[in-house]
């Protein structure tokens, strides 16, 4: 393979990882039907269900009817804790298998996302990323402020740092995350 085109090729998974991280950094919980869709489908992954469905083969799986299955029991414990409303199975239309594998995939990684941000909470950098993080904690204490909705704004008056510092910081949050989601993906920083 020609070298401009490892590199080409590589330079567009990158820029998948970036889109996809910042899309999950985003994610504040608006009340558009695709996001409380994507709220429900991140509850699903979180039940244990992907995990279980990733071990059968993939013509056994059906992700579709697993989400659906789950949809449905959620709103039946809201119709039983008093929130009276009919649905069916048929009056809930899900996308198709690749858009529900699209967000599955981006549930995931908005937990790996959390997770991440705990460890810089804790002051914890992951040694494969070469590339130094200066003030972890902090970063990860304005990366979980940024994933908690707050403005930048928000931020940097509960900090007390400037506006521009709270930018950088989550700046450079977001790119130890692309580097250490490509390093898992299987890139080396």
């Amino acid at each position: 393979m020609p070298v401009e085109h490892a590199d080409s090729q590589l330079a567009g998974h990158l820029e998948r990882i970036i889109r996809r991280v910042k899309q999950s950094m985003r994610y504040h919980g608006s009340y558009s039907t695709r996001d409380i869709l994507g709220s429900l489908v991140a509850r699903w992954v979180s039940s244990g269900e992907w995990e279980r469905l990733k071990e059968l083969p993939p013509d056994q799986r059906h992700l579709g009817e697993s989400v659906r299955r789950f949809i449905l029991d959620r709103f039946d414990q809201l119709r039983r804790r008093g929130k009276r409303a009919e649905l069916d199975s048929e009056s809930i239309t899900l996308p198709d298998e690749s858009d529900l594998q699209e967000m599955v995939e981006l549930a995931q990684l908005r937990s790996w996302i959390v997770a991440r941000v705990a460890d810089l909470c804790a002051g914890t950098v992951d040694s494969r990323v070469r590339i130094p993080l200066h003030q972890p904690a902090e970063v990860g204490a304005i990366l979980q402020l940024h994933l908690d909705g707050k403005t930048q704004r928000e931020i940097a008056a509960a900090v007390g740092i400037s506006l521009g510092a709270v930018n950088k910081r989550i700046a450079e949050g977001t790119g130890y995350l692309v580097l250490l989601q490509s390093i898992e993906q299987g890139f080396d920083s």
